[in-house]
């Protein structure tokens, strides 16, 4: 058959693997997964059980009550309406429909590696060509915005930044991001701040608060991370009106099912809950890396869940040596400037047990 050939030729780099590992790991600590590691609020599982369950025998209704949240979620750090807005069925789904509005034969976009990879597959997914800026290990991998502005020019179609960044969890000042957009803007080029671990941090650090000051600018939220929603697909953007509106000729009216409305409702107003989970995790993570001796934290924040650790010997398998002492992360062979010697991992809330794996491995270091 005759499969295009941007899709036939390329390598699927994404980290997500559905299936699972043929040994059974139903004991390990898993820190592998991007997601809060304290779960969902408890005022997300009273919405559960409130939820009405005739709904699921039509079509979700339009949700103007969502963005009303959303809009008064934001209201301390901008002021938003609700055709800013557009939602999504996870932030994946929505890179997907941004990069088919930008993203075709030969296109060139430019972001920083490592970050998020499936965002870099569907770049050449769509015929495009992903261009990186690779973080610098004489610098800890720590992101120099005045670097990545260097790269760029009016060759590139589309920027990508994830910010706080996947796998390493640091996060870029949005003062940075604002010099990045602003360059981009001189170009009439759009820039995508990817946010998925964005309730992690303070909401003066979100790029949502530049949003009113560019037109090329598009801030995706997701619902899979800090809000604990990650079985249900939910995102959202937050964008000039120009974009939105080009954003759903090509979306449907229906994006983000009825049920995940619901639950997202509940979930962005418990801002309590999302203030005691980032307490915790500075916590426990400053507590984590305070403990470790041989290998290396690459930069990161500290409120963010995931950070990436480096092996002093490239050519070592660090995933495997932690799956040897019962701890599930995820390889970094796949992350563009990293190799098997780097695993991402998130921090885990029985941070006795996993200092103590991680130190057997480190024992292990010659």
């Amino acid at each position: 058959m005759e499969f295009r050939d941007c899709i036939r030729n390329m390598r699927k780099t994404s980290y997500a693997k559905e299936n699972g590992s043929i040994k059974d790991t139903s004991g390990f600590m898993d820190c592998s997964n991007g997601i809060n590691p304290f779960g969902i609020s408890g005022r997300v599982l009273n919405s559960l059980k409130n939820f009405d369950v005739t709904k699921l025998n039509t079509y979700p209704k339009p949700a103007l009550n969502l963005k009303n949240i959303i809009m008064e979620y934001w209201k301390g750090i901008n002021v938003i309406d609700e055709d800013q807005i557009v939602l999504g069925d996870g932030s994946i789904e929505l890179i997907y429909k941004i990069n088919k509005l930008f993203v075709d034969n030969q296109s060139l976009v430019l972001g920083y590696s490592p970050q998020f990879s499936d965002y870099v597959d569907d770049v050449q997914a769509n015929g495009g060509i992903y261009e990186s800026y690779i973080l610098e290990g004489s610098n800890n991998f720590r992101m120099d915005p005045e670097q990545f502005m260097d790269r760029m020019d009016r060759g590139h179609s589309l920027f990508y930044l994830d910010n706080p960044n996947n796998p390493t969890g640091q996060v870029i000042d949005v003062e940075d991001l604002e010099k990045i957009v602003t360059k981009a803007a001189e170009y009439d080029r759009p820039v995508i701040i990817d946010e998925a671990y964005g309730d992690f941090i303070p909401k003066e650090l979100s790029a949502v608060s530049l949003v009113n000051k560019f037109n090329n600018l598009i801030v995706i939220r997701s619902l899979s991370k800090g809000i604990g929603l990650a079985g249900i697909r939910a995102g959202y953007i937050v964008t000039s009106k120009e974009i939105a509106e080009q954003y759903r000729k090509i979306s449907n009216p229906y994006e983000m099912n009825s049920i995940a409305r619901h639950l997202a409702e509940a979930a962005i107003q418990d801002t309590d809950f999302m203030t005691d989970c980032c307490e915790k995790i500075i916590l426990i993570k400053g507590k984590f890396i305070k403990a470790l001796s041989k290998l290396q934290v690459l930069e990161t924040s500290e409120s963010v869940p995931i950070m990436t650790l480096k092996h002093p010997d490239n050519g070592t398998d660090l995933e495997k040596l932690l799956l040897d002492q019962e701890i599930k992360s995820v390889s970094c062979k796949e992350f563009v400037g990293l190799g098997q010697n780097y695993v991402r991992l998130m921090i885990n809330p029985d941070i006795d047990r996993l200092i103590a794996g991680v130190q057997r491995v480190e024992d292990q270091v010659k």
